[in-house]
């Protein structure tokens, strides 16, 4: 195994919560779903990390997970390189998945990374106020709504009401996300506490059936 796949799969087995692949495994147990849906949660984790990995270049963030990112460990070109190797391991992972939708997960993932690179993309270039909720859906959305679809999928059911609920889910997640991270004066405080207390309280509500006791709230 080449030295960035060791870094790579280093990093994937690093901390989380892994919200995503449970989504992935809630959905598919919900519906009945037969056969080992193992390598379809491990290339959701994997998409997800690569996400972090190039995030973490975009934003010039230091530390991840309480380690030196990977930018800033093994520097900008490997970082590229690690992020990119998850992303492809990931459709490996599904391929081989064994799933008789397997083509269909595929085409599903592609066209969620176009969305979500998009969203990305908009975002870095400093979207509009108007288009802050379009950025959420196809920034962190996707990365939901994807792993809600590839359960459904992977048991054979309708997967587009899965996808709507993991979209709803992620754009919860990222507001929760951008209020806390609202400057330090008192009045902004108290805005963003009143705030962050009400979608919490929303995100445990719609997470509970999918996710248990558990690390539901974003």
């Amino acid at each position: 195994m080449s030295r960035i796949a060791d870094i790579a799969l280093e990093f994937a087995g690093r901390g989380g919560k892994r919200l995503r692949p449970r989504l992935c495994k809630a959905v598919f147990d919900s519906l009945g779903g037969a056969g080992d849906l193992t390598q379809v949660m491990e290339a959701v984790e994997c998409f997800h990390k690569a996400s972090l990995v190039h995030d973490d270049i975009q934003d010039g963030d230091e530390v991840r997970y309480g380690r030196p990112s990977v930018w800033k460990e093994h520097g900008v070109p490997v970082a590229i390189a690690v992020g990119d190797w998850l992303v492809a391991n990931g459709y490996r992972l599904i391929a081989r998945s064994g799933f008789a939708n397997a083509v269909r997960m595929l085409g599903a993932t592609v066209a969620s990374h176009l969305r979500l690179c998009e969203g990305q993309g908009d975002d870095l270039l400093g979207g509009a106020a108007k288009d802050y909720i379009s950025i959420c859906e196809r920034k962190t959305g996707e990365a939901f709504a994807l792993a809600a679809q590839l359960g459904a999928l992977a048991a054979g059911a309708d997967d587009a009401p899965y996808r709507r609920w993991g979209l709803a889910y992620g754009v919860l997640f990222q507001v929760n996300d951008d209020i806390a991270d609202i400057g330090e004066s008192d009045a902004l405080l108290s805005q963003r506490a009143d705030w962050s207390a009400k979608l919490s309280a929303i995100s445990r509500e719609i997470g509970f059936a999918f996710f248990g006791s558990q690390g539901n709230s974003v």
